[in-house]
């Protein structure tokens, strides 16, 4: 059979509703991508023909859990494990014979009732066929595996039930990932009138309205349930307007645009905020990091003599409950391998059991410092000691020696600087030169600061020229810079030290996750192939007020697909220098 080619050719999808005019659209949109469908509506249906009968499987009956279990265990037996379930989630008949101004309320009740029974019992009979189907193969996760609740649109004048039950859906985004890690969620809605089907008519036309409306109906529907085109979107709903926008409806002021050559050969939908244009643009990497200061960053430069035993305790928050929160969000994200935890030598060896569930989740691994000191509060001996002990105590951590530094409090000197090139280090993250590309780190002379009781003239000359310049090979060094301020960090904003001058922590964790956008979204629309970077501690990410904010920033991140790619910053600095074809 000659099938058209998409990624979800081969997949089996289990698909209610189908005596219903989307219902039957969502199939012959499923049979076209070459998938496996198994049909199912409570009533008897016929189905327009179609030229991949082969690969369909039809059948009625109560939507009952006894039911459903056959149906399912049926179509298993056929065509194998079921991928996808699209649940048509459309009210049941009952309230379509009054207007909601003469609906009786004990029949308002029982359609509600019978129809979140309906949904609940699908979708528990779909994922229990889901984990029989992963039990008989020794565990081993089914690929694809998502769910895509379809809510209604009735005819105007009658009761109107969209039919999606947001409570169960977010509870499942939590849950599923549990039988199986990829497994995703999520709702699509119509924005406009879909006319029901007739008794009379077994395929009726449906009118260019409700034509166009269809289109992105099933477009919206064949996205969500694609693990490539939907990335990690889960627990959202979609409210499709027209042909070309639909709206992420539990989000509010974002859209999803449809592309205008959208077909069943080529997914092009993309999550976008609606002023922006939807087309594909230079690759944007991100660096998310995490400084684990925990107890050390009060031992250094946040030491202060009125530091008192409820400051500390935020110390051993971070380390005991901060990292496992984290790493646990980062493994359900799907990146985990693919950040960078910048670590003191003192949390190293201070939290062992801590430090080693960030290890082998298989990221990067640099140093910040043994107990978080301030580089201008030491003399160049002490950075050396400080650097060595360091260096060996990540060595036998990993298994392989550092290349990455970030200063503690970004306290970075030009000796600081002296020693990573001396030690081999590949790149710093202390500097901000610029703010979204790397940049080799400056070789400059201290700058001296005015003494004002020289004459004026001691201090009116400018940066000396081989300072200045950066991009020249004498004002260079052999360190790639990942740029990095506070603008771009957790603590500074969102967590309260009581002794420390800069820090604040009452500012909304929505007003950060905002300007964090902000910032994508200008260097998006203006930089060539730049990089967002990311700064997190697990003193302040781990918080149950923020976590859920960091969670969702990754997954908004995701869901610009491949115009995103995460990175380690160690990988990032190699990418940026071969990119730009320089000597290191």
């Amino acid at each position: 059979m000659d099938s058209p080619s998409s990624d979800l050719e081969g997949l089996h999808a289990f698909i209610t509703g189908a005596a219903g005019v989307v219902g039957s659209h969502i199939i012959q949109e499923f049979l076209d991508l070459g998938c496996y469908v198994t049909s199912h509506d409570s009533k008897p249906y016929e189905l327009p023909p179609h030229k991949y009968t082969d690969h369909l499987n039809s059948f009625y009956g109560e939507t009952t859990e006894r039911g459903l279990n056959r149906s399912m265990q049926e179509a298993m037996n056929k065509f194998g494990p079921i991928n996808i379930l699209i649940l048509n989630a459309g009210s049941t008949e009952e309230s379509h014979k009054h207007p909601i101004w003469n609906l009786p309320l004990d029949i308002w009740e029982e359609t509600c009732q019978k129809d979140a029974r309906r949904i609940f019992v699908t979708v528990k009979q779909f994922l229990r066929s889901a984990k029989a189907s992963q039990d008989a193969q020794s565990g081993r996760e089914i690929k694809n595996l998502a769910i895509v609740i379809i809510g209604s649109s009735e005819p105007e004048g009658h009761a109107v039930h969209d039919g999606v039950p947001y409570d169960l859906i977010q509870r499942l985004k939590k849950e599923i990932p549990q039988l199986n890690r990829k497994a995703r969620i999520n709702a699509v809605i119509p924005g406009g009138l879909i006319e029901a089907r007739t008794q009379s008519e077994k395929h009726p036309k449906p009118s260019q309205n409700t034509s166009l409306q269809l289109k992105a109906l099933v477009r919206a529907t064949t996205f969500l349930a694609s693990h490539r085109e939907a990335g990690h979107l889960s627990g959202e709903c979609l409210g499709v307007d027209n042909e070309n926008e639909a709206r992420l409806v539990w989000r509010g002021d974002e859209t999803i645009s449809l592309s205008q050559n959208l077909t069943s050969q080529a997914l092009t939908i993309r999550t976008v905020p609606g002023v922006l244009s939807p087309a594909a643009r230079n690759k944007i990497r991100v660096a998310v990091t995490i400084d684990l200061d925990a107890v050390s960053g009060w031992l250094g430069t946040g030491y202060s003599t009125e530091n008192v035993l409820a400051d500390y305790s935020a110390g051993f928050f971070a380390a005991q409950v901060g990292v496992p929160r984290l790493v646990e969000m980062l493994k359900r994200t799907g990146i985990a391998n693919k950040v960078t935890w910048f670590i003191p030598g003192h949390s190293a060896e201070s939290f062992p059991e801590e430090v080693q569930q960030v290890v082998d989740t298989g990221c990067e691994i640099g140093l910040h410092g043994y107990a978080h000191e301030g580089a201008y509060s030491l003399t160049v001996q002490q950075e050396r000691d400080v650097l060595e002990r360091c260096i060996d105590i990540m060595t036998k951590l990993t298994g392989k020696r550092p290349v990455g530094y970030r200063a503690p409090l970004y306290q970075v000197r030009e000796t600081t600087l002296d020693l990573l090139e001396e030690y081999g280090f590949e790149y710093d993250s202390s500097l901000t030169d610029h703010d979204c590309q790397p940049f080799f780190a400056p070789r400059r002379p201290p700058l001296q600061p005015i003494d004002y009781r020289k004459p004026a003239s001691s201090w009116m000359h400018p940066i000396p020229d081989s300072a200045s310049d950066s991009d020249s090979s004498s004002g260079r060094r052999e360190i790639v810079e990942i740029p990095c301020n506070y603008y771009m960090e957790d603590m500074t904003p969102m967590q309260f030290l009581p002794h420390v001058h800069n820090s604040h922590g009452y500012v909304d964790v929505r007003s950060i996750e905002q300007m964090w956008k902000d910032r994508f979204l200008w260097v998006r629309e203006h930089e060539n192939n730049p990089i967002f970077t990311i700064i997190m501690h697990p003193d302040t990410s781990g918080m149950a007020h923020v976590i859920g904010m960091v969670e969702r920033m990754i997954q908004w991140l995701q869901s610009w697909g491949n115009e995103v790619e995460f990175m380690q910053a160690g990988e990032m600095a190699r990418w940026w220098v071969a990119e730009n074809e320089v000597d290191w």
